[in-house]
C-alpha cells in the first residue's frame, strides 16, 4: 500500500515505543524507511525493542530512557534525537497516562501522580 521508503529520512519520535503498540508501530514506520527514537522508562525494554526493529527493518534507532513525567528528561530525549537525526519529523505519544481533563487544561502536575 506505502512504497517502502515513504518515510526515509523522516525522525519518528515514539514514546512508549518498548512494548505492545508502540513497539508494533515503530516497527512498521522502520519498514517505512524512518529513523526512530524509542523512549520508555527502563533501558533494557528499549534496547530489546530497538534490537527487533533492526533486525527486521534495518532502521536507524536511538533509544533514550525517558519518564514522561519529567519535562526534563523529555527536553534531554529531545536533544538527544535532534543530535543524533537533525531533525524531528513526527511524535507518536503512546506512553500511558489517563487523566480525565481536555489535553490543554493538564499541567505538569498531571503526570505525578
Amino acid at each position: 500500500m506505502f512504497k517502502n521508503d515513504l518515510l526515509k529520512n523522516k525522525t519518528i519520535i515514539i514514546t512508549g515505543g518498548g512494548t505492545g503498540l508502540g513497539k508494533s508501530m515503530a516497527m512498521r514506520f522502520g519498514e517505512l524507511g524512518a529513523n526512530l527514537v524509542l523512549t520508555s522508562r527502563r533501558q533494557e525494554v528499549l534496547d530489546g525493542a530497538a534490537q527487533e526493529i533492526n533486525d527486521k527493518t534495518g532502521a536507524e534507532i536511538l533509544t533514550v530512557p525517558t519518564d514522561i513525567r519529567h519535562s526534563v528528561q523529555v527536553g534531554e530525549m529531545v536533544n538527544k534525537a535532534v543530535d543524533k537525526f537533525g531533525n524531528i519529523d513526527g511524535l507518536l505519544n503512546n506512553a500511558a497516562g489517563n487523566f480525565i481533563s481536555p489535553t490543554e487544561n493538564l499541567s505538569e502536575n498531571a503526570f505525578r501522580t
